[in-house]
């Protein structure tokens, strides 16, 4: 997690991250003490043909001012720029003359699969799996033959997983291969003169770390049961992206006889699971209502998510388990509640946040404890359905440029999160990290992915924008997800606002979340706020019907109330990090609570992606086997 840290410049940087509640002690220093802004610019087109979003019915007020929307610093996402693409190629369609005949065939006109190809009396045909002379492996999926005669393959492009030039986020295993894809590409290998010869190659979904002697591999065989999905934009080449997976093979894509059923690889790594989720749900709480109309309070808009509908064969009085490492105040543990998930515990070294959130959460067991200490206990105790790791990310932001004595303790707890995963066994496991681990450490960061793919899971990263999913900042965060034995991966949540034009809810403002808290509402002191205002000196007023910048303790701007007469409240920030009105905070270090938060908003969309994930895939269980539904 990153600090944000606003301290005092009387005190020295070791004690910066300790300081008393006072809610804007340090909202009047100079702009370079303040808030850190991300030095990306926008590029805005001069004209936008795509239509405004459709009005809905659902009551939504667009709150963003088109005259202003495009600010310093903000900037478009390749998300964003690729959706707009695709809006602008459809309108361009619609207006151009459509052609007689599509063509409904991928293959150029002059390449054309045949059966098979015979060559110095050897033939080739898809099942086989070939060496090639740059030491790379092929399985044949098809063979091609193009106008002139010559002869291609095409299929499975593997690598020796000992090759010094892959990504060294794959553990190093004798004899084993990895199936690189890249999706968007189509690599047809001529077969002459690329293959060098023949060879054993066996696809299956078995995890290394269940493999038994029995099944090694015997001389001149070789395994591939590990897949990595490269990126096929620009940062391709750039080692980790923003983006990517390793992931063990699903049963159909490993070979017949090498194949381990679902249910199997989960029973044999963590036992008997009850599917649907390990505990009875209880009735869920309101729905929280926020008044977003700053001028007569009268509107009233729920913001929530409606209730989904139940799910097909989903026993609705069941639910999924969460654990929550490093819990701080509980960002994560808002949002993996709110999506449908019941805490069953956490801990954090932090007593001050072990307070806030034992406030919030008083059913789940909370721990003020260490990551080590909490290991020890019964692994009954620690197992979950879901967890969660934010280990301390100071280290590794981008922001930290001077080494501290805590640095070791905080890098040492990246590393915890698999030992966490092997005592409490996790069908499904995340972790959000500043992005700096993969930007700017990278081996690190490829370290708890082997650490992870070495115990037989498959991992999901991603670095995203926190403004793409209603928070209104422009933080960008790396998120893990890894998935269990006998798990489907999770893929993440499309986001869910975006740029005028992106046919997506328009960004969340600073106005949006803050303009109506209640006078009266916890940690909302605004006449203290006000007197502190005018005895530092007010400062210039901004727009609040815009994003603001992240916070992080290096400095920066507009960390404070739009109108420049105040600093923001403790309920403010906490509103800015998507933290509903009804999460309670303790009476010391709140704001280095908020600012470790991962916003809770953000985290919702995870948990929902992943319970739908691990829905289907018990679903499919059942169907399979109807004995495996526990009597309700």
């Amino acid at each position: 997690m990153e600090a944000i840290d606003i301290h005092d410049i009387d005190i020295d940087m070791d004690s910066a991250i300790y300081y008393d509640n006072d809610p804007d002690h340090q909202y009047f220093l100079d702009d370079s003490a303040i808030i850190d802004i991300t030095d990306d610019t926008y590029v805005a087109p001069t004209s936008s043909p795509v239509s405004d979003p459709p009005e809905s019915d659902e009551g939504v007020i667009d709150l963003t001012d088109y005259d202003s929307t495009f600010n310093e610093g903000d900037y478009l996402t390749d998300e964003h720029f690729a959706r707009l693409l695709r809006q602008w190629r459809e309108i361009s369609d619609q207006a151009a003359p459509k052609p007689e005949k599509e063509s409904q065939t991928p293959e150029p006109e002059y390449r054309r699969i045949i059966p098979e190809a015979c060559i110095d009396d050897i033939i080739y045909r898809a099942g086989l799996s070939v060496e090639l002379h740059d030491d790379s492996f092929l399985r044949i999926e098809a063979v091609l033959e193009d106008v002139s005669g010559e002869i291609f393959l095409r299929g499975r492009r593997l690598f020796k997983i000992t090759d010094g030039h892959l990504d060294t986020c794959i553990p190093i295993w004798r004899d084993e291969l990895l199936w690189v894809i890249a999706p968007f590409t189509r690599d047809d290998v001529p077969l002459i003169p690329s293959v060098k010869r023949f060879c054993n190659i066996r696809f299956t979904n078995q995890c290394k770390s269940m493999e038994t002697r029995e099944q090694r591999p015997s001389q001149g065989t070789l395994f591939c049961r590990l897949k990595q999905i490269r990126p096929s934009g620009p940062e391709k080449d750039s080692g980790c992206g923003n983006e990517g997976s390793v992931a063990y093979l699903t049963p159909d894509e490993a070979d017949q006889g090498y194949r381990v059923p679902l249910a199997v690889l989960r029973q044999t790594w963590r036992g008997t699971t009850t599917p649907f989720g390990d505990v009875e749900s209880r009735q869920s709480s309101p729905r929280g209502i926020i008044d977003l109309e700053a001028s007569s309070g009268t509107t009233v808009i729920d913001l929530t998510e409606a209730e989904e509908e139940p799910e097909p064969n989903v026993p609705p009085a069941r639910k999924y388990t969460f654990g929550d490492g490093f819990c701080g105040a509980g960002g994560v543990s808002r949002g993996a509640k709110t999506a449908g998930l019941e805490i069953k515990w956490a801990f954090d070294n932090n007593a001050h946040a072990m307070n806030s959130y034992r406030m919030n959460f008083p059913s789940a067991s909370c721990e003020h404890t260490d990551v080590f200490d909490f290991l020890t206990r019964d692994a009954d105790y620690l197992r979950v359905d879901v967890s969660h790791g934010s280990p301390p990310c100071q280290t590794f932001s981008a922001a930290h440029t001077v080494n501290c004595a805590r640095d070791d303790e905080n890098s040492a707890c990246v590393w915890s999160c698999a030992d966490l995963i092997r005592k409490a066994k996790p069908r499904v496991h995340t972790m959000e990290e500043t992005s700096g681990l993969s930007e700017r450490h990278t081996p690190t960061f490829f370290s708890v992915v082997q650490d992870f793919v070495d115990i037989g899971y498959s991992v999901r990263w991603k670095i995203v924008n926190c403004m793409e999913y209603g928070v209104p900042q422009s933080r960008r965060r790396l998120i893990i997800i890894a998935s269990g034995p006998g798990e489907s991966l999770p893929p993440f949540p499309k986001p869910t606002h975006g740029l005028p034009g992106s046919g997506l809810l328009p960004l969340t403002t600073i106005n949006s979340l803050i303009a109506n808290i209640p006078r009266t509402a916890s940690d909302h002191d605004v006449d203290g706020a006000l007197i502190r205002g005018f005895r530092n000196g007010y400062r210039d007023a901004f727009d609040g019907n815009q994003q603001a910048k992240t916070i992080t303790c290096s400095g920066g701007e507009r960390n404070y109330h739009p109108s420049g007469r105040r600093g923001f409240t403790n309920r403010e920030f906490a509103c800015l990090q998507t933290f509903p009105m009804e999460h309670r905070f303790g009476t010391k270090e709140v704001r280095k609570q908020i600012g470790n938060a991962v916003p809770p908003i953000l985290a919702k969309a995870i948990y929902r992606e992943i319970i739908k994930s691990l829905r289907r895939t018990d679903e499919q269980l059942t169907a399979e086997d109807p004995a495996a539904v526990i009597e309700l």
